[in-house]
Formats: C-alpha cells, structure tokens, sequence
C-alpha cells in the first residue's frame, strides 16, 4: 500500500460515506427492534407518502411475485413481515443515498447494472437453497456498494471505474487495494455497522470475499457463499473474456451447496438479463438494454477458439496465481484485521476504546445536528471496584469488567454505541434517544448489573454501579464546535455520576439542563 493509499483510508470515517434517506433508515431499524409493533411499524412507513407509494409499487411488481395485492402500509407490514419489508426498504435506502450527479464522472448507469445483476443472481440461488429471496436479493445488491461509497468519499478517482468494473471480482478488489488503500468488502461493513444493519447482510458483505467462513456463523455461510457467487455472475455479462467467469460460475454452481446441473446453471443465467431489466423498472433505475446469455455465449465461444494455450493449461497457470495472489490477500486481511482491533476495541471487553468512541460520537453528534433529533450520553463507574480488586486479585476484577460489558451489550441496542474509557468506567451513547428514554436506558443498565450473578470460589459478590446521564438536542456548525459540545456532555454527564455516588452510590442521577450546542 502506497503512502497515499494509506492517508486515504485513514481519512475516510463514517461521516464521509453515503447516509440512508431519513424514513428507510428508520424503516430498517424499527423492523429489526422488536419492541417495535405493526401498528407502530405502519405508521413509520407511512409517514413518508412518496416512499410508501414506492414499496407498494414494488411488492405489487411481477418480480417480487407476492400473491396478493398489497394496498396500504398497515397492508405491507402485515403481508411482507418484517424482513421483507426491512429489505425492500434497504433497496431504496441504497438507491437514494448517493444522488445520480454525486460523482462528477462515474457512470452511475453500469454500476447500477452490475448491483442489479448480483442482485437478482442473489435472490434465484437464495430460493434454491430455500433462504429469504428478497433478503438474498438485498445482500447481492448491497455486496459491493462500498465501491460506491469509496468513489463518493473520493471522487477524484473516479477516473479508474471504467477499468476496474471490467475486472474479475478478485482483481477489481486488488485494484481497489491499490487505489484507495481498502477494499469494498472492509468499507461495506463499515456502512453495514454505521447504518445499524442487521447480521444477516452485515456479515456476507464482510465475507462474500473471504477464502474461509471459519469465523461465520453457520447459519450464515450460504448466504456468504451465495454473494460470492452473485459476483462471478455478473462478470459473465460484464468482464472482457466471458469464457474464464462463466467457467468459474460453473465449476462453483455445481459444488455443494449449490449441486446444480450444468444445464440448471445456463438457466439461471438465461433468466439474468430480462429479470435485470425488470428489476430496474420496478426500482426506477435506468440501465441500458440487457445482452442475451446466448449473446454472451457465443462471445465466449469466439474468444475461446482465438487462444492459443489449451484450456487446461490456463486453467493451471490462473489457479496457481491466483492461489498465491489469494494466500497473501488473506494474510493481509488477518493483519489488517488484528490492526484495527488494536487500534479501535478495548482487548479485555471487546468494547469501543476511548479513540473509538470519541470518533463515532462526533459523528453522530453531527448527524443529531443535521436531523435535530435528541441524543443522550451516560458515563458509569463500579461502585467500590478497588476493594474487588483489593480482596479478590486483578483476575477477578477483569472477570468482572468482562461481565459488566457483556451486560452492557445485552441490555443495549446494536445502534448504541458502548466504550470503556478507562479502569472501570465506561460510556454508553445513545443515538436518537430524548432524556426520558435515556434515564428508562440507564435506570435498566442498573438494575441488570445490580442482578448479576458473579461468585469467587468461596461466596457471590455484588456489583453495582452509579450512573451519570445527560441529554443534548441542538445543532452545531462544524466538527470543531461538535469536538467541544461532547467534552462538555462527558464532563456534564461526569458531574452527574460523582453526585450519585456522593448520594449513596448505585443509582441514576440525570443532568437536568439540557446542552444546546457546542458554544454553551
């Protein structure tokens, strides 16, 4: 990695990637929370007229094939269910976070035809393997939106789409190594994690490259395997020498899980042009008129007879590099991977370290800024942790802070965002939380590790904790005024955690006077 590839992607942080329109992201989060009803569900999705009109025109479509005709938002949400609707709405949230005239030179066009390509591959092997098709269809056109998002952080490289969109999905990923010091699959999970995304399509964004699925969870590995293989199908229709993708498309079908016929496959991809076709109308895309498979064979066939080393010698020659080009790549990737643990977790609880959570705080304390919706921060401290240490040894004290962090995460939405920032103190902040929801949040917090079973070998021992909270709702003008309204939460929130504890220790005190901006 080049010295400016590496400044690069030490510059882009989630503030300067795409953001979901308002309503789908609130769409997307409420069907993953289940303390979230249908009525309640109804109300958010109609609360935007023209998306409604959208999601009621796409579930009616001949490509989406629901029985019955969907009329209302009451009518999708009891229809669709929640994951349906969650990836329908995710479909629009990516198709409207980055404007048609956002990067001044990509042709926005092809990168919507190969995203639609995967897509729609996606969602067929998805309903072969008996998985969620729309939440499939919904991995495979979100599997290389950090490609987008790379080139609308960095738009001066825009130049270098065209050449890359033409290469075989491991070397376009090599390219972008090159380019931006990163790759789309990194940078997709870092959207994934900064939209609060679900698992389900969180992690095959994160994997849909990975050599091994050792560290998936089970129940995800075919959905990694299936966005893998979305890949290689749009390199069919879109890489020079089609003969090379359509054998590996081939060769990886007919393998478990897959186990399709040669023939099966040539009808899989048979369908992929007038489905892309579909798809666009239904999503309002523009794409340019679909090349046949039949096109695209014969383009393979001719090219095929123009060589002049035998297939299996270049089969060989390709394996063998492309094996070692593999091997380095995954090296890379644990290193890199073991880099930004290092740098962003804290390594006993696996919690944000401070670094972490002051770079994420300001992001959101912008984007609170820009949609005036309420934050609220808490600041914790265990009661009388020196004595734990004192009486029972640092092992047990690290136990301890392990379970209150475990507690901390059960408790806690996947959107919070929740840090050790020293010792025994940690933080947790609350994205579009107003000061009632805030003290109901921390008020459980404490209740959860007041109730904690922890034991020595000889007797329990009781843990608790006091809590400071504070509440901020306003606007700032630039970062440099965000940076100075959150040391004045930490320190206001701070304030509030010393007088619980002067007051007699594990209980909640809320700093009642809200902090309008950065200034005051």
């Amino acid at each position: 990695m080049t010295s400016d590839a590496q400044k690069d992607i030490s510059q882009i942080k989630p503030a300067d990637l795409p953001a979901p329109p308002q309503t789908a992201a609130r769409i997307v989060q409420a069907c993953g929370d289940p303390e979230v009803g249908s009525t309640r569900l109804a109300k958010i999705v109609a609360a935007d007229p023209v998306l409604t009109a959208e999601i009621l025109r796409t579930v009616n479509s001949a490509f989406f094939g629901f029985k019955r005709k969907v009329t209302s938002a009451q009518d999708a949400v009891t229809v669709l269910g929640n994951r349906s609707l969650r990836s329908i709405a995710l479909c629009f949230a990516v198709r409207d976070s980055v404007r048609p005239n956002a990067i001044p030179g990509l042709d926005m066009v092809s990168y919507w035809e190969d995203a639609l390509r995967r897509g729609v591959a996606a969602r067929l092997l998805g309903q072969k393997l008996k998985l969620d098709p729309e939440e499939a269809f919904t991995v495979g056109l979100l599997q290389d939106f950090g490609v987008l998002a790379m080139f609308f952080a960095k738009p001066e490289k825009a130049s270098h789409w065209k050449t890359m969109r033409s290469m075989y999905p491991e070397e376009r990923r090599e390219r972008e190594r090159e380019i931006f010091g990163v790759t789309h699959d990194r940078i997709g999970l870092l959207l994934a994690r900064t939209w609060a995304l679900p698992e389900e399509i969180a992690v095959p964004i994160a994997y849909h490259h990975a050599s091994s699925l050792a560290k998936v969870p089970l129940y995800l590995r075919q959905m990694c395997k299936i966005a893998t293989a979305a890949d290689w199908v749009c390199s069919v229709f879109g890489s020079p020498d089609k003969r090379k993708a359509l054998d590996r498309v081939r060769a990886y079908l007919v393998k478990p899980p897959f186990s399709m016929s040669l023939k099966r496959v040539d009808d899989l991809l048979t369908s992929i042009p007038p489905a892309v076709e579909e798809v666009a109308t239904t999503l309002g895309l523009r794409v340019e008129e679909q090349a046949t498979f039949q096109e695209v064979l014969q383009d393979a066939n001719r090219k095929l007879a123009q060589e002049t080393m035998s297939y299996q010698e270049l089969t060989w020659a390709l394996e063998q590099a492309l094996g070692e080009k593999e091997r380095l790549a995954q090296e890379l990737r644990e290193a890199n991977s073991r880099l930004e643990q290092l740098a962003y977790y804290d390594p006993l609880t696996n919690l944000a370290n401070r670094r972490r959570f002051l770079e994420a705080s300001l992001s959101e304390i912008l984007r609170h800024s820009r949609s005036g919706k309420a934050l609220s921060l808490i600041v914790l401290d265990l009661d009388h942790f020196k004595r734990i240490n004192d009486s029972f040894g640092h092992p047990f004290g690290d136990a301890v802070l392990q379970a209150v962090a475990r507690t901390m995460q059960r408790v806690h939405r996947t959107i919070d965002i929740k840090a050790r920032i020293g010792g025994e103190e940690m933080c947790v902040l609350f994205p579009e939380t107003d000061m009632d929801q805030g003290k109901r949040g921390a008020e459980r917090l404490r209740v959860a590790l007041e109730n904690q079973d922890l034991s020595t070998p000889t007797h329990p021992v009781k843990v608790t904790a006091s809590i400071g909270g504070v509440t901020w709702n306003g606007n700032v003008a630039n970062p440099r005024e965000a940076g100075k309204l959150l040391k004045k939460l930490m320190d206001t929130a701070d304030a509030a955690l010393y007088t619980a504890k002067n007051a007699g220790r594990n209980q909640v005190v809320w700093a009642e006077n809200l902090v309008d901006s950065g200034e005051s």
